[in-house]
């Protein structure tokens, strides 16, 4: 969007444009030496003056920091000014007779070039690309040829001329050195200010004007040849272009202005020459050849042209070097990560395009690995995204220390890495290479992190057929899927058919969290039975779901889940369904109806989960104890530490903890002195032989006494025959689970399994 130019006001321009068409007329055209034009003379000088003023102090009023003090400077010297023309009428035309010179008048008129000088020193500037050698350069070469310009004229002709007094030569060489000084001035700041120059333009313009006429003044006077006509006229038009200066736009459009500077700005130091050149020829051309001292002075000025130019050559070397910098810069910032420093995808499809080009024509080698971070999310949420970004950072030096010069180490966003190998070289090697740089834990933030990282390899063989970047990075990225979905910080070599199951978990994924927002899954509730009283002491809610006419078991869609992302939710829905159950059933009962919910390994360690249970707690208003949260062996080995810390928050709330699945895995007994539970549920593989191993029954005998001792409860489950429960009872087992006692049922059946009803098992 361009900002719209701002006109100066029609009345102010016609006024302007009115009264200096009529002073052109009689003051240029008519007789100087009539009472009406000396009169008309001097009271429009008077006017102009005031109306400078005028519009200056008002600007001064509008504006802030420099610029007020500019534009007060301007009006101080334009008041001065027709002060000392109020003097010099009243004593032309009330008097009648010549002013004196000197006089007070001359105190007013000096006082506006010296206001003027100041006024452009405080001209708001936003510098450009001028060095401070070349602005000092560019002084002196004004100054010289302004210096030459102004002794071949007026200075040269007053100081000729002499004075009736010192006090009088003073007073009249003050004139045209304070012009000479202007003239300087408004040049540099020209030169020096940038953006839109329309208001310093008019000033300029307007004080050259009042320059160039005092100095013809004193020119013709000194000569005796003074006779008004178009020096008094260039005095009132100075003023009206300094009284219009301040109407061009308000001192906020002034500040909005950009720093661009316009090429015609650098040959402004070049005009004083060209002006100095001209009136040296006009001398020489009427018979007034140049004094030494002049000769010496216009060859200063060739050579600080020269020097100017030399100046110009070098800054314009020295920006094209300036300019080659920052493209390679820019450059580098289009194919670089901005965190790491590594390529970027669009460099490391780039180059793996390009390698895939040697591969069809000299049939090299070229392989891709694909690496992302396991359980990084959880590492932004427990230490902060500073920590995030830094392990990346470290992360990315010890790959780069893991391969080999030529290779290509890419970060292609998040957490995800990837690796480009050309020129042979095993790429088992180099994977192994790297998943050994990550094994040393990262300290962050005063804590020892462990990362691995899920590794996809695809490899190109030189007699394999050509493909392109995308389809082989593609395979790369299906190969660490399966990674990760194996179990992660592993490594897979990419087969044909892994895009299938891709393909699969991505279909069923989405239909699943479709379910979950749209309610189309369900729970059973499957009994806990204490065999002391043969009563229901607790429920375990299980997810059902039913997709496209087909029953999803559990032990296939709740993986899909967890790879996809949708367990999240989905534990959260089976949290609040299973709660605002159980608290409907618990209605008018003494007893404390528990309801276990089973979570998975990324929910017990994500912090963020121990927020979402207390809530749910809170609006179905659960007692303590009431809600049991079932967890297994493999989602404490994901990060103990972590899981520790999320386990006690969710146990201060006033949850239960069991630890499912108990005596599968190789740390169980480790796990029982590493966490606080609060119950342990013995797997169905050991109750399965209960009543045909003795071994078993050694065994659950020494487990029950082991969690009797620690205070835990302990629970049998998957009990299918009447044998294994009699075994139970006998062993102590109080707490036990399974199709011989009760089927998982839906929800109107559980009203009638807790009002009572025996089982038959149990008679």
């Amino acid at each position: 969007m361009t900002t719209p130019r701002r006109r100066i006001p029609v009345p102010a321009l016609a006024v302007a444009a009115v009264g200096l068409a009529l002073s052109a007329v009689v003051v240029v055209g008519g007789d100087s030496h009539s009472s009406f034009v000396r009169s008309f003379n001097d009271l429009a000088q008077l006017a102009a003056a005031a109306a400078a003023a005028l519009t200056a102090g008002h600007a001064a009023l509008r504006s802030s920091g420099r610029a007020r003090w500019m534009w007060l400077a301007v009006a101080v010297g334009c008041a001065g000014w027709a002060a000392g023309e109020s003097v010099w009428s009243w004593y032309e035309l009330a008097r009648g007779i010549d002013t004196p010179f000197p006089s007070l008048a001359d105190i007013g008129f000096l006082l506006f070039p010296a206001a003027a000088g100041v006024a452009l020193l405080l001209h708001p500037a936003r510098g450009g690309r001028l060095t401070r050698s070349r602005r000092a350069l560019d002084a002196t070469l004004a100054t010289s040829a302004l210096a030459l310009v102004s002794w071949e004229t007026a200075l040269g002709a007053v100081v000729s001329a002499g004075g009736d007094s010192r006090f009088a030569l003073g007073v009249a060489l003050a004139y045209p050195l304070s012009d000479f000084l202007l003239l300087v001035l408004i040049v540099l700041t020209f030169s020096r200010a940038s953006g839109s120059r329309a208001q310093l333009a008019l000033l300029a313009a307007g004080m050259a004007a009042l320059s160039v006429s005092d100095s013809g003044f004193a020119y013709l006077t000194s000569n005796g040849t003074y006779d008004g006509g178009a020096i008094d006229l260039g005095w009132i038009t100075g003023f009206v272009l300094i009284a219009l200066a301040p109407l061009v736009r308000t001192p906020e459009e002034e500040a909005s202005q950009t720093g661009k500077q316009p090429e015609a700005v650098t040959v402004l130091p070049y005009l004083s020459v060209a002006v100095a050149g001209a009136v040296t020829a006009a001398r020489m051309l009427t018979g007034h050849p140049p004094t030494r001292g002049q000769t010496a002075l216009s060859g200063a000025v060739v050579l600080l042209i020269l020097v100017r130019q030399y100046l110009t050559l070098r800054e314009n070397a020295a920006l094209v070097g300036e300019l080659a910098v920052r493209e390679a810069q820019l450059r580098h910032q289009a194919f670089h990560d901005a965190l790491t420093g590594l390529a970027n995808r669009g460099l490391f499809q780039d180059r793996l395009g390009h390698a895939l080009d040697l591969h069809g024509r000299d049939l090299r080698a070229v392989s891709v690995l694909f690496l992302d971070l396991d359980d990084f999310k959880v590492i932004n949420d427990t230490l902060g995204h500073a920590a995030g970004d830094e392990l990346l950072v470290r992360i990315s030096e010890r790959l780069l220390a893991a391969v080999r010069t030529g290779d290509t180490v890419a970060r292609l966003g998040g957490d995800e890495f990837a690796i480009l190998l050309e020129d042979g070289g095993d790429p088992l090697t180099v994977a192994a290479s790297v998943e050994l740089a990550l094994r040393p834990a990262f300290v962050l933030d005063g804590s020892a992190v462990k990362v691995g990282a899920s590794i996809g390899l695809v490899a190109v063989e030189p007699s394999d057929t050509a493909t392109t970047a995308d389809a082989l990075l593609a395979k790369a990225d299906t190969a660490m899927y399966t990674a990760k979905r194996s179990g992660k910080g592993q490594l897979r070599v990419f087969e044909e058919g892994m895009s299938l199951t891709e393909l699969s978990d991505q279909r069923m994924g989405t239909a699943l969290a479709h379910a979950v927002e749209t309610g189309g899954l369900t729970l059973d509730y499957q009994p806990v039975v204490n065999l002391d009283t043969g009563q229901v002491e607790g429920l375990e809610a299980l997810a059902r779901w039913t997709h496209d006419g087909r029953v999803v078991p559990p032990s296939e869609f709740i993986p899909v889940a967890e790879r996809t992302g949708v367990i999240g939710a989905l534990t959260e829905w089976a949290l609040d369904e299973a709660c605002r159950r159980v608290a409907g059933w618990s209605r008018g009962h003494k007893q404390l109806l528990q309801i276990s919910v089973n979570v998975s390994p990324p929910q017990i360690t994500d912090p963020g989960f121990v927020a979402t249970v207390t809530a749910v707690l809170a609006r179905h208003r659960l007692r303590r104890g009431q809600l049991v949260l079932e967890i297994t062996e493999s989602s404490l080995l994901t990060d103990v530490v972590l899981a520790r810390g999320v386990i006690a928050e969710l146990r201060d709330a006033g949850v239960r903890i069991a630890l499912d699945d108990f005596g599968v895995g190789f740390s169980s007994l480790s796990q029982l002195h590493a966490i606080e539970l609060d119950i342990v549920k013995i797997d169905r593989s050991f109750i399965d032989q209960l009543d045909t191993d003795p071994r078993q029954v050694r065994f659950l005998r020494s487990l029950l006494r082991l969690g009797g001792d620690l205070g835990l409860q302990v629970v049998g489950e998957g009990v299918e025959r009447q044998a294994q429960l009699d075994l139970l009872r006998e062993l102590g087992c109080r707490l036990v689970q399974g199709y011989l006692l009760a089927r998982p049922m839906p929800p109107d059946e559980v009203p009638a399994a807790i009002a009572g009803q025996s089982f038959a098992a149990l008679s």
